[in-house]
């Protein structure tokens, strides 16, 4: 069986493959080293929604709770994102974007919608659509059981 496996076949091999494509052009495209895509996904959830709790963030954008905190550090830090107290409960804080932020946000979109074009360039615009929707119904979907 395992000589018949071919890698151009196998999902983790493509996903590495269009990861790798997607971060080379991210850096080349955005012509910016400043907001990596996972925070340019933090910045864009924390727009478009508001401020959030950081486990609410964490589901947002599909993040492990301990890789988003070393992320907020880095951001807060740069001033990206502040953090304050829930108004709720005392015992959570709310991550929220400052005009920093919006700013660097702002200067990036352009660059990651032309990027989006240029990884989706080959694909026909039907083909686009179903592609990304296929990508969202299999991240979205819950695992299956391993033991079927």
């Amino acid at each position: 069986m395992a000589r018949q496996w071919k890698l151009e076949n196998g999902i983790g091999f493509l996903l590495r493959l269009l990861e790798a494509k997607y971060d080379g052009l991210y850096q080349s495209v955005t012509r910016q080293t400043d907001i990596t895509p996972r925070q340019f996904g933090v910045l864009m959830a924390l727009l478009q929604q508001g401020p959030m709790t950081a486990s609410d963030l964490a589901e947002r954008i599909s993040c492990d709770r301990n890789t988003l905190s070393e992320m907020l550090k880095r951001m807060t830090a740069r001033r990206l994102i502040s953090k304050k107290s829930h108004p709720d409960d005392r015992r959570s804080i709310q991550v929220q974007i400052t005009a920093k932020g919006t700013s660097a946000l702002m200067a990036v979109v352009p660059a990651a919608a032309r990027l989006q074009d240029l990884m989706l360039a080959p694909l026909s615009q039907d083909d686009r659509a179903h592609f990304l929707r296929c990508m969202l119904v299999i991240a979205k979907s819950s695992p299956p059981d391993a033991d079927v």
